[in-house]
């Protein structure tokens, strides 16, 4: 499995299993998803369902690429450090003729880590996205991407929390793509989310 934080990792997801891995001391040492306000998560949430707030966005020196982004995915353990969620990610609704697609026998991987504080967390994730339009046909990973997340308390995308990834360089795996293309998404769960230890 190749790494992405996709043109929606949305999805690095993009995603709001809500955490990075490359933490500093100003994480914490566990993570939970949860489903209500607390210190602590004695039932955390185990399957998350994100959808992108807006279009996710890949920007090159091409006509930028613009799809809505859905993530189903399931947490590998409820509380962990870091929380690891394994899922898919859907793609409709692009604009300028173009598809984008998980490539097949792929899943996407994203860990979410909690830092010290209120209701946040870094967001990274694996995977590979198969991106045609009449003037692309282009695999990406995004390996290397990193997102934020903050739980309903902290978010001003959405009042369930979000996952933000903006102008992240995605990388090429092969194919007719631009010199470089950068990932711009918003993702929030359909319920909400909060982060707990």
């Amino acid at each position: 499995m190749k790494p992405i934080k996709m043109f929606g990792l949305a999805a690095l997801a993009a995603l709001m299993a809500m955490a990075f891995v490359g933490a500093s001391s100003a994480m914490a040492s566990s993570t939970a998803l949860c489903a209500t306000e607390g210190a602590t998560c004695a039932s955390p949430i185990t399957h998350v369902h994100e959808t992108s707030v807006g279009k996710a966005k890949l920007l090159s020196s091409l006509p930028t690429i613009e799809c809505n982004a859905l993530f189903l995915g399931d947490a590998v353990a409820g509380l962990a450090s870091p929380v690891v969620i394994n899922g898919k990610f859907t793609y409709s609704s692009c604009n300028n003729f173009c598809s984008v697609n998980e490539v097949t026998g792929t899943e996407a991987q994203v860990k979410i880590l909690k830092e010290v504080g209120s209701e946040l967390a870094s967001v990274t994730g694996e995977g590979e996205v198969h991106v045609s339009c009449p003037f692309i046909n282009c695999v990406y990973n995004g390996e290397g991407l990193e997102g934020d997340a903050r739980g309903p308390l902290n978010s001003p995308a959405s009042a369930n929390g979000s996952v933000v990834i903006s102008a992240q360089e995605t990388n090429k795996v092969s194919g007719s793509c631009p010199e470089s293309a950068f990932l711009d998404i918003t993702t929030t769960p359909l319920s909400a989310t909060y982060l707990s230890a």
